[in-house]
């Protein structure tokens, strides 16, 4: 089984490949968040596409799991003691078998989908 490389830029991890966000999402319920312009109307901004930027909390949980490797920059994350308690806390969601996504919209730190 070939394990996903994805970049690591800036201290956020991307992936640009259209397979392996699918296998992300299905394999791993990992959703990130699209962030790209779409080729064919570039100046929209109602979808968005590829590349796909993870939380740090997703990223870190499939370093974890030996599910992804990095290219890039170094990804130091959990760094401090806020971080271990956000990364335990998303680790416990996500095991309950949660889809994780951002809840900053909605003034929270995420939101869950069944």
């Amino acid at each position: 089984m070939n394990t996903p490389r994805l970049c690591c830029a800036n201290g956020q991890v991307l992936v640009d490949d259209a397979d392996t966000v699918l296998k992300l999402r299905t394999e791993h319920r990992i959703v990130g968040t699209l962030e790209g312009s779409h080729p064919n109307n570039p100046l929209q901004n109602n979808y968005f596409g590829l590349p796909l930027i993870l939380l740090p909390e997703e990223a870190a949980l499939l370093l974890e799991q030996h599910a992804i490797t990095l290219d890039g920059d170094a990804f130091a994350w959990p760094e401090t003691e806020q971080d271990r308690v956000r990364f335990g806390l998303f680790k416990d969601l996500h095991g309950r078998g949660y889809f994780i996504t951002r809840g900053i919209k909605y003034g929270g730190d995420y939101l869950l989908y069944p």
